[in-house]
């Protein structure tokens, strides 16, 4: 079962912009118009999370009357420390609320990159804890991570400055693994990674070259405004679903008639590593003649998509029309632009997702996909037998 949680730790005071944080706390200072934690809970929300739970302590009635309970269809809880506890002691005062495997990311910090492969790197190599990497040119972050070929770490080290990989400020943590501890064990780093027994064989340390912004200084803060407006805008490729992801044997719904196409998973897991959306657009007449309920096909796509998060990847959005003209069932008898040749589903999805058309595409496996992409000034492509390198010569073409 992939995992569906994530912490956002939130209780800092934001001392270094004492002038704004004074009167508010760093993950809700607006950026673009938005408080910077939307964002975050945007972008994770694309990767499969639902379940968050906000960490906080300063000033910690701004989060309960700015935050909604809700994201989409997205849970979110704030629970608040009597007294500042770091980030580890966080993360223990909320042990009830965590389920068996979690997320942990830092509230003040934006790490553009695919959650999925750092879970994946994790499970798939008997790990315990996952940690992501990144470069930094500030000296005054004195705590440097090392880590071997196999990317076991195999060192965390104060007096290294010479190295310029630190923490990104996004964990992959275990329950089990944080149960006994007490409350004062407070930092992360400090109190859970370095104190770990044998933590060289079970702790996996990753590098990610990827862009990256902290809030955290008024330079940084600065940057934030067209950070943001870069990194949320992302292209996007649209994929139809039956002929392009899984063979078309006819209105496939159940998991013993699913056989997938070629470098499917290679295929969505390079467009997520390479920062592309995932959007898959279908057309289920199935559902409108009758073969299957909508609740049925709903379920068959959580399970497909669960079988791509095992493998490191996603879709961060799916489309359906289950609308046809002849539709047996009359709730879905109509002429509907959802349904291809129809754009409504490539509309809606850019509606719902900051999508950089110009550089986007579709793939599909007839003519009606490639109409809508046209509808939509989008590139549209058919289907070819290698997938993977298919997408790699379309992400080089739109760069």
């Amino acid at each position: 079962m992939h995992t569906d949680q994530c912490l956002i730790l939130a209780g800092g005071y934001g001392s270094r912009l004492r002038k704004i944080t004074k009167k508010i706390p760093k993950p809700l200072i607006k950026i673009n118009k938005k408080p910077f934690i939307f964002y975050l809970i945007k972008n994770l929300y694309s990767q499969g999370i639902r379940n968050f739970i906000i960490l906080t302590h300063y000033k910690n009635n701004q989060f309960s009357k700015k935050i909604p309970r809700k994201y989409r269809d997205a849970a979110i809880q704030i629970i608040r420390e009597k007294k500042k506890l770091g980030t580890l002691g966080a993360i223990i005062n909320s042990k009830k609320k965590l389920n068996n495997s979690f997320f942990v990311v830092n509230g003040d910090s934006y790490l553009n990159f695919n959650i999925r492969d750092l879970e994946y790197n994790v499970l798939n190599n008997s790990f315990e804890i996952g940690v992501a990497l990144i470069k930094t040119n500030d000296n005054s972050e004195k705590l440097r991570y090392f880590f071997d070929k196999r990317n076991n770490l195999s060192e965390i080290d104060y007096s290294k400055n010479n190295k310029k990989l630190i923490c990104g400020g996004v964990y992959y943590l275990k329950k089990k693994n944080i149960i006994k501890l007490k409350k004062n064990n407070t930092d992360i780093d400090k109190d859970l990674i370095l104190k770990k027994k044998d933590y060289k064989r079970k702790i996996f340390a990753k590098f990610y070259d990827v862009k990256s912004i902290d809030i955290g200084t008024p330079k940084s803060l600065k940057l934030a405004k067209n950070f943001i407006k870069k990194i949320i805008i992302k292209p996007c490729a649209f994929l139809d679903r039956d002929g392009v992801i899984n063979e078309d044997l006819g209105y496939v719904h159940k998991k013993k008639n699913t056989l997938w196409k070629k470098n499917i998973f290679k295929a969505v897991k390079f467009l997520n590593d390479n920062g592309y959306r995932v959007i898959v657009v279908t057309n289920q007449a199935g559902i409108a003649k009758g073969y299957y309920s909508e609740k049925t096909f709903l379920n068959y796509m959580i399970w497909m998509q669960n079988q791509f998060y095992k493998k490191g990847c996603f879709f961060d959005g799916i489309y359906y029309s289950p609308f046809h003209p002849n539709a047996k069932l009359k709730k879905f008898r109509k002429i509907s632009n959802l349904r291809k040749p129809g754009n409504g589903m490539i509309i809606n999805a850019c509606k719902d997702w900051e999508i950089k058309r110009n550089k986007s595409f579709l793939i599909g496996d007839n003519t009606k996909d490639l109409t809508a992409a046209k509808k939509s000034k989008i590139r549209g492509f058919f289907v070819e037998k290698d997938i993977l390198a298919q997408v790699k010569q379309l992400v080089k073409i739109s760069k």
